[in-house]
């Protein structure tokens, strides 16, 4: 790796791998020739370990608990004398955030939330009564229970309600009802009584903004609007446009201040067409899978994570509208501005293609694994 020696140079440990979302945060930090990179990882597979970028990587097995887990970490330090460790999932920013002390008298960590504050961002109704408790916008929710009461709270939600596991991300168990009989069904088969909230379905689009901050001050942020190109179900949207929302911001602004939030945390909100405004919907004290498309809009969120945690010169918000779409959706939009170049709406700045090409290789491999791991499934019935 060549370093540009008319900047200080740093070295990152970034010490769970094995999460979806360390390749993102690899690839941010990769665009800095003066980060010197280190992966630790508890899957000596982890598609990171494929990438061209880090100089080491490091597998440990036998974990029993955090304390293996925190004996790995600090291990890896020794041995790598990191300046920086970066943790991308928030089971590793709990580890690191309560038990900092010997880290810490080695290298330094990236600002990561407290314990409690995690607590009420990972559980979807501690985090309504938390932002109903502080004046922050957010849709009607109520938690489900097998108790008389239930019926009277239920009747305060209008319908369309979508029920939710309390904890978990990425749309995983959630389920959309427009009248009670049918919610009233799928709680009797699927859910258990206090594992699941209620929340009013808003009528509106979904828009997002991903901060970092510093004891409930931003230093930086973007915001991003999911959309597609053509009008079908999907689960991923074809892309996202980064953009600036005065509204979004100043609720956002106000959250991380009444939290005195420290660290990364992306937060999902909904625009409420009928009162006009957004709502806050969930909180992911992590980083996320599009990470690496922010950099595009000027802001490398894992860099400036490191610049926080070493103190260093932390440049202004450099935040710029950018269209960003997904590899597939790129190479359609090429191949139809070819057979049709009058149609000016097919337009974008960048793909996540982009990241693919400069480095293939983890791509590929993960792609194996699945072919190879969906084939020897089928063989084994």
């Amino acid at each position: 790796m060549n370093f540009d020696h008319n900047e200080e140079s740093f070295s990152v440990l970034i010490p769970d791998g094995e999460s979806n979302y360390a390749l993102s945060v690899l690839q941010c930090l990769s665009q800095k020739k003066n980060v010197r990179l280190f992966i630790l990882s508890d899957d000596p597979w982890a598609r990171v370990r494929f990438s061209r970028y880090p100089i080491q990587f490091i597998s440990y097995t036998n974990v029993n608990g955090n304390e293996d887990r925190l004996t790995a970490i600090t291990d890896a330090v020794k041995k790598t004398r990191a300046d920086v460790v970066l943790p991308v999932d928030s089971q590793t920013m709990r580890l690191l955030s309560s038990n900092p002390g010997t880290l810490l008298q080695m290298t330094t960590i990236i600002p990561v939330p407290k314990i409690g504050d995690m607590d009420i961002a990972e559980d979807k109704w501690l985090l309504y009564l938390w932002l109903n408790e502080n004046s922050i916008p957010c849709p009607s929710t109520i938690l489900y229970r097998t108790d008389d009461g239930f019926d009277q709270e239920l009747s305060k939600i209008s319908f369309p309600v979508l029920i939710k596991p309390r904890k978990g991300s990425g749309g995983v168990g959630i389920e959309f009802f427009d009248n009670s009989s049918a919610l009233y069904g799928f709680c009797k088969e699927h859910v258990k009584s206090e594992e699941f909230i209620i929340q009013y379905f808003i009528n509106g689009y979904d828009i997002d903004c991903s901060v970092l901050c510093k004891e409930g001050k931003i230093l930086s942020y973007t915001i991003q609007k999911g959309f597609l190109f053509e009008d079908k179900k999907v689960s991923w949207p074809s892309g996202i446009d980064f953009l600036y929302d005065l509204r979004i911001y100043n609720v956002v602004k106000d959250l991380v201040e009444k939290f005195n939030w420290s660290g990364i945390v992306h937060i999902d909100l909904r625009y409420d067409q009928q009162e006009d405004r957004v709502k806050v919907i969930e909180m992911n004290p992590r980083f996320w899978a599009t990470v690496c498309a922010s950099t595009f809009a000027g802001v490398n969120f894992p860099f400036m994570s490191c610049l926080a945690a070493l103190k260093k010169n932390f440049p202004e918000n450099e935040f710029q509208p950018k269209r960003v779409v997904r590899s597939g959706a790129a190479i359609k939009l090429l191949a139809k501005r070819i057979l049709n170049r009058k149609q000016k709406d097919l337009y974008f700045d960048h793909s996540f293609i982009e990241f693919s090409l400069r480095d293939p290789l983890p791509h590929l491999v993960s792609r194996c694994f699945k072919v190879y791991n969906k084939y020897f499934s089928k063989k084994s019935f």
